[in-house]
């Protein structure tokens, strides 16, 4: 049987699902803890199904399972009594995270788990209501990345010695995650419901787009990179919440946001190592024979989406004949200053030329 697949309602109208539920065995409750120890993501609809089969009505489930709880409990009635034994369900996938649940409470030791609870998170300016809210947290203490889903469909990658709490299913007006470690989000695109990661003091506001959040416990900064998108960071503050961005800095690919804990203060840079951001057939292969300047700057702007700032008219006569395919963003730049017997610096996520013309 290929449980991987299988819906809340799928679980709970299996035979071998309810009789662990409901009288789990030790054979049962071993090939469950298996099953959730690779996939660690299929919690939600485990815990659903398992309130459906113990009639935990106060617990409400989720829209859609909701719309189906006739039809589920048809199912169930109408189900043979007894089981057969499932065969080994598929490993789709490899994750790390060590997961077990019981008939009532969940509790497994080991590399990584998810623990299902209403208890209320720190407070912060934006947290609303968060007692009445179910939230999940991941913890992966493991050596390898752990794969997260969301209810929005988001991914999240979470690194090790990192834990991430986020409610079982998003609100209307926002979707909120509490992150210590670090992790890369994948942000499904919603604008009518910004995603919102708190992270030790800095809130991380994005409405679709993909980032790295490093906001370990012990390190006095936490630092926001992008990948794509648009991304705005903020100290967590209430004076913050009208205009977070003005507050704040805005970052685009390619930028860094270093949020320096003790001074809660915000500065912007270039990421380590920026990345091209242009389909692979439309990358240049950054050959110029007699090009101007201008141009080979522009080519840089527009490939690795940073702002490459420098007087026009003092290089207005600066050509270059160079081939530049192989290198890097910062190998680029120290062959074309070399070429230009110029020299840069980065400012605030920008790329500053300083030359005294050709």
């Amino acid at each position: 049987m290929d449980y991987y697949h299988f819906t809340a309602e799928d679980f709970a109208a299996d035979d071998y699902f309810k009789e662990w539920v409901c009288s789990p065995t030790a054979d049962s409750d071993a090939f469950w803890r298996d099953f959730l120890r690779e996939c660690p993501e299929r919690y939600y609809q485990l815990e659903e199904a398992r309130r459906l089969i113990l009639g935990l009505s106060q617990l409400a489930p989720a829209p859609q399972v909701a719309q189906s709880v006739p039809l589920i409990w048809a199912r169930i009635e109408d189900s043979l009594q007894g089981h057969s034994t499932p065969r080994k369900y598929i490993q789709w996938r490899w994750y790390t995270g060590v997961l077990s649940i019981a008939a009532v409470l969940a509790v497994l030791a080991g590399a990584g788990w998810l623990w299902w609870s209403r208890s209320s998170l720190p407070a912060h300016s934006e947290a609303v209501n968060v007692a009445s809210v179910e939230w999940i947290e991941a913890v992966n203490e493991a050596d390898k990345t752990m794969l997260l889903q969301l209810s929005d469909g988001s991914i999240v990658k979470l690194e090790k010695n990192s834990r991430l709490k986020y409610p079982a299913e998003f609100g209307e007006s926002k979707r909120e995650v509490h992150l210590e470690g670090g992790a890369f989000f994948e942000v499904q695109k919603n604008p009518k419901r910004p995603f919102l990661v708190f992270a030790n003091g800095l809130v991380t506001r994005v409405l679709g787009t993909s980032f790295h959040v490093k906001a370990y416990q012990k390190d006095p900064n936490v630092t926001v990179a992008v990948r794509s998108g648009r991304v705005s960071v903020y100290a967590d503050h209430r004076d913050t919440q009208q205009d977070p961005e003005a507050k704040g800095v805005v970052l685009t690919p390619n930028q860094q946001a270093v949020f320096h804990r003790m001074k809660a203060t915000i500065s912007k840079i270039v990421v380590e190592s920026p990345v091209l951001l242009l389909p692979p057939a439309e990358i240049a292969r950054f050959v110029f024979e007699e090009a101007p300047a201008t141009e080979v700057f522009a080519a840089l702007e527009k490939s690795y989406g940073i702002e490459v700032v420098f007087d026009e008219e003092v290089l207005k006569d600066c050509t270059l004949t160079i081939n530049l395919t192989d290198e890097n963003l910062f190998q680029k730049l120290e062959v074309i200053c070399k070429v230009l017997d110029a020299r840069y610096k980065l400012i605030d996520g920008q790329v500053i030329i300083y030359s005294r013309g050709c």
